[in-house]
């Protein structure tokens, strides 16, 4: 590599993984590892069988999808996004939403568009670690807005939209969020939006998860709010990740660009995945899907939730997500995630340290724990090895 030192570009040295965690590295038997690591639907989740018959569908019906075309994306499978989005109080047009290969794609996009070297770019604090991969190349001032438990804090978020430099834009997950699992109450959604009005500054609404809640729907997406906002989509988690089917909703007077980068990455998204999706959404198979899953999430996130409040109680905080993937767990302030997984490891336990979802990436007293892909039977157990550890070397913090 040294030879190539002088010769690659600068930016290539702030490209790095989406997790920078040697999971190899770490002690104990990996396969033996009860990994609170994961984000993605289980494999009992994913509808092959429907695909399959999708995919056939679409290959015997049009097998010129096989040419060059579509760089905006299937107009039917744009279409019927549209419908769904305004199921959710999004009223938009087909000719809105741009397709991509997967919402990581969409962000990029859209930084390309946006951002230019020494922009300042807000995100929450913490924030979902891809979007810190995807900015960070991009040489720009990264700035993370703390959370509580109703989303962004707006009086920080203000202080930091009105200093100058202006921002460029703001990120955020402000449903079932990635990885706190907190969402962004209504008020404040509406508040959020007026605010970036006010001081001119982008919004990119990151939405895996919105339709995945667990007892009751989410308040309205920020672009229910306002037509500027981008929204970001994906079918990774309610459907299959291996799909790279996300899209991009953004101004009518911004697509015609947006498609332009988008087909200078990569020409298309997957022009028979996207014909499989449209037929299995117009004939309402989605809907039903969707709502055949929802009861996994929930389940599991809820014995994960009633097995720390026994092993873990005044030991521990915790979120209580209303729906996705994740739950955010803080132990006392000095304590430290990453030097605790080896030792987590070596018991048979892994998560995602706190500091993986910070800018800086320093040591954070806090770690990801997701539900979605552990089978059922490991969650309890799962939680025993962890407290074990905890008990073991963090002195009680006294929180419930």
């Amino acid at each position: 590599m040294n030879r190539w030192a002088d010769r690659v570009a600068a930016r290539a040295k702030r490209f790095h993984p989406s997790v920078c965690i040697d999971y190899d590295a770490l002690p104990g038997d990996a396969a033996q590892w009860i990994a609170f690591t994961g984000g993605t639907p289980p494999r009992e989740c994913l509808p092959t069988t429907a695909l399959l018959t999708a995919l056939n569908a679409a290959w015997d019906a049009e097998p010129e999808a096989l040419w060059y075309g579509d760089p905006q994306g299937y107009e039917p499978l744009r279409e019927q996004i549209a419908r769904l989005l305004a199921e959710r109080g999004v009223c938009l047009s087909a000719e809105e939403v741009l397709i991509t290969n997967g919402a990581q794609q969409a962000i990029d996009v859209l930084a390309r568009l946006l951002l230019e070297p020494g922009d300042r770019v807000l995100v929450e604090g913490p924030t979902y670690f891809g979007a810190l991969q995807v900015f960070e190349p991009y040489d720009v001032q990264i700035e993370a807005i703390p959370l509580d438990e109703y989303g962004i804090r707006l009086d920080m978020l203000e202080d930091a939209l009105a200093r100058q430099p202006r921002p460029k834009l703001l990120y955020l997950v402000p449903t079932f969020q990635n990885p706190t699992g907190v969402t962004l109450t209504a008020e404040r959604r509406a508040e959020l939006v007026a605010l970036a009005d006010h001081y001119g500054v982008a919004v990119i609404e990151d939405d895996p998860y919105g339709e995945l809640w667990f007892d009751a729907p989410p308040p309205p997406p920020l672009r229910a709010y306002h037509p500027d906002v981008f929204f970001v989509g994906t079918f990774s988690k309610s459907i299959a990740p291996g799909l790279r089917i996300g899209w991009l909703v953004a101004p009518r007077e911004l697509i015609g660009t947006l498609t332009d980068i988008k087909e200078s990455i990569d020409c298309q998204a997957d022009r028979l995945h996207q014909r499989s999706i449209a037929r299995l959404l117009a004939v309402g198979w989605y809907t039903e899907h969707v709502a055949s899953v929802r009861p996994v999430y929930r389940r599991r996130c809820q014995m994960l939730e009633r097995a720390l409040a026994e092993q873990l109680t005044g030991w521990a905080r915790w979120t209580i997500p209303g729906g996705g993937f994740f739950l955010w767990l803080e132990l006392p302030q000095n304590t430290d995630t990453d030097a605790l997984l080896p030792k987590c490891a070596e018991a048979g336990v892994v998560y995602v340290p706190g500091s993986a979802f910070f800018t800086e990436r320093t040591p954070q007293p806090s770690m990801r724990l997701g539900f979605s892909t552990l089978p059922e039977e490991q969650i309890v157990p799962g939680v025993e090895r962890l407290a074990s550890v905890v008990r073991a070397h963090v002195r009680p913090s006294l929180v419930s």
